[in-house]
């Protein structure tokens, strides 16, 4: 893994020393990667976040690296060329740009600097003295080693202007070497001006190694100790008349720094082991023996957090070891879990100390114990944890400008929190989380925080800004978003104290619907003149007059139903989604194209559907000339049974009439319904009820049909559209 170290800017003070591939930045801070730029495949903005993806393929994810509003910007340094660091350079919108080199001072570096070098700072190098520095190195955190490195760099290469001083016959430095570490740091090798003799060093000057380049410009050394982890060191050549080149820095990559051990506890039932890791590692659970694997490995995720089941489950007094094995195979030391036991060690506390040094308050676990250390460890400040989590402590003697001091928690279990840098005036205390309330329209969010604090609202999709703002003195804060929050999107809604620090999200939805609903799918149609219903399809010819539609939309909505292009009708989707039309009378015959478009319940139209074709047409249902011929016939000759079977008895004429009655049934001839042909009006039914067996009706009703049938028969014969017209279904 790779260490990162990070530094705040306002007191120089360590924050964090991690080989973690996630840190959160909660101060303006320099944020030092302890590998080559060369190493880094991209440098890409993730809402506040910033991605470096090395060529490795490790990624490691800086939160909160773009937050805009702080007093100062947050800086990000790799190891440059020779002895210079690479700072990255990104534009307004985090795009990265490309990296400017800079001393350890952070000056940039050019032609006239590179070269610069004090007389003291000479002594010290040259003379191997250790460079006095209050910085930790970026190994061990801090600035003391890019300072350091550079410092050799500078006076090597100053030495080397002086060597060609020299009034020797060979005065021409050799090119500078090529080379490179094995994947173990173990071997150096490359090439060379043959036959000259390379070194490796380190960044004091001491010598690592050395060999003869061969005829043919090539080296290799082996070298006593690995150069791992991120360890710097330098290459040059001397030729044969003592010219030295000028030297190359490389990295040993090799990662052989065991990760952190796991912050784990077992659950109340025993049979869960969880906690916190290096994220992305591999966390194992042995028995007490240290090796029987009795759970996992399980991966950590991107926060560190995992859970190992256990089977069977600890019982009281069990023990168990919890080892973390990191993407490069390092292990940790192994912590323990006993069932029953708290060994869950409390989170670093939160705190702020005042400027002159003489008070520390903060927030850490309830009822636990906070202890403030010198640099040389002898306490100078301790306090409980109330109930609620505070604590405030006089420090005795108080911290001065630039002095640092130490600060852990212990909690009632023993369990202790990891150590954290302090200063005078340092404040890592987040704020609480604003009190957020979105308008209706999605445009305005509003609500209370930290009086003085800057609010941002970010999209939490892609963490881009919506808005931001400062909260008045009375804690409360009015923020126009742009663009509005609408859909159903999400915002988290930020505090940032004057330091930097950052508070918890508060998360705001907008529900106005702007979106405009889908198109809505054609319909299925129907014919409903059968039996049953029969499915048109789009470009067939029907012969019902009022088909049956039948369609979806979006619940609630409105269909607009065009005919030929216009607008006929508005028709409401219910609840689930479904709605239906039929018209309210017949189409005539022709050809028809019916469209259909949507508006949802916030009035968003849709655009309008393909179209729906058919024909309808009736022309089958005609009858021609001579069956209405056949027609007349058969009402001439049922006026006469009726004529002669009225002179017979009651009885025998129902028997003689049935069977003529009924075969002219079956042929379709007198239909169930009422039949106006011109001034004749015969009641069907009535004379169905003739065919009946338990027809029961009077002489006098008969006859008087009977004498309407004769009087009018001679007008039965009629047009083939007149029947068409009065409704009359033969067939």
């Amino acid at each position: 893994m790779t260490r990162i170290v990070v530094i705040a800017k306002a007191s120089q003070a360590v924050l964090k020393d991690t080989q973690a591939s996630k840190i959160n930045l909660m101060q303006p801070s320099y944020v030092q990667v302890a590998i080559s730029k060369e190493d880094v495949a991209s440098l890409t903005r993730s809402g506040n976040n910033c991605i470096i993806l090395l060529k490795n393929g490790q990624k490691i994810i800086i939160e909160n690296f773009f937050v805009e509003g702080i007093e100062e910007s947050h800086t990000l340094l790799f190891y440059g060329e020779h002895s210079e660091y690479a700072l990255a350079e990104f534009d307004i919108n985090g795009t990265f740009i490309d990296y400017t080199p800079v001393n350890e001072n952070l000056q940039i570096i050019n032609s006239a600097t590179s070269t610069t070098v004090s007389a003291a700072q000479q002594t010290a190098v040259n003379t191997g003295n250790t460079l006095e520095d209050d910085s930790p190195s970026l190994l061990k955190a801090g600035l003391g080693l890019l300072a350091a490195e550079g410092l050799y760099l500078l006076a090597f290469n100053k030495d080397d202007d002086k060597e060609s001083d020299h009034k020797n016959t060979d005065i021409v430095a050799p090119a500078t070497p090529k080379g490179s570490l094995d994947n173990e740091g173990k071997v150096l090798s490359g090439t060379a001006e043959a036959n000259a003799i390379i070194y490796i060093t380190d960044l004091k000057g001491n010598i690592l190694g050395k060999a003869t380049v061969g005829s043919d410009g090539s080296y290799k050394i082996i070298l006593d100790h690995a150069i791992t982890d991120g360890t710097k060191a330098i290459v040059y050549v001397v030729d044969q008349a003592g010219n030295k080149s000028k030297g190359i820095l490389i990295t040993g990559n090799k990662d052989t720094i065991a990760p952190d051990d796991a912050n784990a506890q077992v659950n109340e039932s025993g049979n869960i082991v969880s906690g916190y890791a290096e994220a992305g590692a591999k966390v194992y659970l042995y028995a007490a023996d240290g090796t029987t694997i009795i759970g996992g490995p399980v991966l950590a995720a991107s926060d560190g957090s995992f859970s190992i089941p256990v089977s069977p489950a600890l019982k009281s007094g069990d023990t168990a070891k919890v080892i973390v094995e990191d993407g490069a195979g390092n292990r940790s030391d192994g912590s323990t879990v006993e069932f029953g036991k708290d060994t869950l060690a409390p989170n670093q506390p939160q705190f702020e100390v005042t400027e002159d040094g003489r008070l520390v308050k903060g927030k850490a676990e309830p009822h636990s114990k906070i202890t403030i250390t010198d640099v040389n460890g002898k306490p100078i400040g301790t306090a409980d944890v109330d109930g609620q989590g505070n604590f405030e402590i006089a420090l005795n003697p108080a911290l001065a400008k630039g002095d640092k001091a130490s600060i852990s928690a212990e909690d009632t279990a023993g369990n202790k929190s990891k150590l954290v840098d302090i200063v005078a005036g340092q404040d890592n205390i987040a704020p609480e989380a604003p009190t957020a309330i979105l308008n209706t329209d999605g445009t305005e969010v509003s609500g209370k925080a930290e009086p003085g604090s800057k609010i941002e609202i970010r999209s939490k999709t892609d963490g881009s800004l919506l808005g931001s703002g400062t909260v008045k003195e009375d804690g409360t804060y009015i923020i126009k978003l742009s663009p509005a929050l609408t859909d159903d999107t999400v915002a988290n809604v930020y505090a940032y104290d004057p330091s930097g620090n950052q508070s918890s999200p508060s998360e705001i939805k907008g529900t106005k619907d702007t979106k405009a609903p889908a198109v809505p799918d054609l319909p299925n149609v129907y014919d409903d003149t059968g039996e049953s219903k029969s499915v048109i399809k789009s470009g067939e010819t029907t012969k019902d007059g009022t088909p049956i539609f039948e369609g979806k939309g979006e619940a609630n909505a409105t269909i607009t139903i065009y005919e030929n292009g216009i607008a006929v009708i508005i028709v409401k989707v219910d609840a689930k989604g479904k709605w239906t039309y039929t018209p309210e009378s017949d189409l005539p015959p022709g050809k028809y194209s019916y469209a259909f478009s949507q508006t949802d319940s916030a009035g968003n139209p849709s655009a309008k559907s393909g179209t729906f074709e058919f024909t309808v047409d009736v022309a089958e249902t005609d009858v021609d000339l001579a069956q209405n011929d056949v027609v007349s016939t058969q009402f001439m000759q049922l006026s006469e049974l009726l004529i002669i079977a009225s002179s017979q008895p009651k009885q025998t004429m129902v028997e003689e009439v049935k069977f003529n009655i009924q075969s002219l049934l079956n042929e379709n001839v007198v239909d169930h319904a009422e039949i106006d042909l011109g001034s004749l009006n015969i009641d069907a039914l009535l004379i169905e009820e003739l065919a009946k067996p338990s027809a029961e009706f009077s002489s006098s009703q008969m006859i008087e049909q009977v004498q309407t049938l004769d009087s009018v028969h001679s007008n039965i014969r009629l047009d083939l559209d007149e029947l068409q017209h009065q409704s009359y279904i033969l067939l």
